[in-house]
């Protein structure tokens, strides 16, 4: 008995299987920036379908539909790379300009080292960040956390002959690491200076340019400096004083600053029973937005003094029964004494036999 092979035929996949809807192709003529992903119509608008304004917006859903479909559509015929997220498209250079939002930069000043290098042709190397650590047998970084050739981390110093007797080889070793240090942050200031003098104030950091507005120029100009920066220093106090763990609560207070400065207000509570506030803030806020969108609101006058009287009548009511209450409350009789009697102003006298 032979078996009857089946044939299969492949099933071709279409936009209609998928779901995909047809989109339609704009008409007018567009200029593509790839680069920036924009595109751009040059023609003039039809006026003629802008004048209704009930299909204003259709209209608008329409052009920015079809226009932003033909983007994708150039997008999607970029060549693309593979990546952990999917196909990456793989755009080219922006061809219209962009401006800055800020002007470019300043070029630092060189330092001292800088033009002493140039002067003799020396030519900075690079290192590499790690080192062959001889205590540990490990390659360390060179700086930093688990460094590389650590003074703190060798438990032997050998001794030379010029070391003088009595002397602590660990304590000098971090007394010329200290020296070190303030020697580099010495020469650091005099890079400051030299910057400073050379291109501007505007090359230092945002800190020093403070320090050096408040302290050059003559009397005159140096008062009127600070006078100019008064608020901008209160703003920075302030901020330095909320970043705590209490946000300034408990924090001790700067000469001339009013107790709870630092603080915000607290937001105002909202009263729990109804006493007509509410109402007249809503009805407020409407009045605010009806004056101001008058021209694009129907109102219906008749439904407007409705809710109004409505309102009024609620307030007049809710008044009478707070009055009631507070003569119920604090009125003519005074409290009940034992046996449920109102007690009054007049004494009561001692029990006795009532009279037939």
């Amino acid at each position: 008995m032979v078996e009857r092979e089946e044939r299969v035929t492949p099933l071709r996949v279409t936009d209609e299987l998928l779901g995909v809807q047809k989109w339609q192709e704009y008409e007018g003529s567009l200029e593509f920036d790839i680069g920036n992903m924009a595109a751009f119509e040059p023609s003039a608008l039809k006026t003629e379908e802008f004048d209704c304004p009930e299909k204003r917006e259709d209209v608008c859903q329409k052009l920015a539909q079809e226009i932003t479909q033909s983007l994708v559509a150039k997008i999607f015929a970029l060549p693309s790379e593979a990546a952990d997220v999917g196909r990456l498209a793989i755009l080219p250079g922006p061809s219209t300009p962009l401006p800055r939002a800020k002007p470019l930069p300043k070029p630092r000043p060189p330092t001292k080292w800088e033009i002493f290098a140039q002067q003799k042709g020396i030519q900075k190397k690079k290192r590499s960040k790690l080192l062959y650590d001889e205590s540990s047998g490990e390659w360390r970084r060179r700086y930093g956390y688990k460094k590389a050739n650590n003074d703190e981390d060798i438990p032997i110093i050998e001794a030379t002959s010029d070391d003088k007797v009595g002397t602590d080889p660990f304590t000098q070793a971090r007394k010329e690491k200290k020296e070190r240090v303030a020697k580099n942050a010495k020469q650091q200031k005099e890079n400051l200076k030299r910057s400073a003098k050379a291109g501007g104030k505007s090359v230092l950091p945002a800190s020093l340019q403070l320090v050096t507005d408040l302290g050059t120029g003559p009397g005159k100009e140096r008062s009127a400096r600070r006078r100019h920066l008064k608020d901008e220093i209160k703003a920075a106090s302030k901020t330095a004083g909320l970043a705590t763990a209490s946000v300034g609560k408990f924090d001790r207070q700067a000469r001339g600053e009013k107790p709870g400065e630092r603080l915000s207000g607290k937001r105002k509570q909202r009263p729990a029973l109804f006493d007509g506030s509410e109402g007249r803030r809503a009805a407020g806020v409407a009045d605010r937005i009806i004056r101001e969108k008058s021209d694009d609101v129907d109102l219906n006058v008749e439904k407007a003094v409705g809710r109004f009287e409505a309102e009024a009548r609620e307030l007049r009511h809710s008044a009478k029964k707070q009055r009631a209450n507070s003569k119920a409350g604090g009125g003519g009789k005074g409290p009940r004494g034992k046996g449920g009697r109102s007690g009054g102003d007049k004494p009561q006298g001692k029990a006795g036999k009532r009279r037939k």
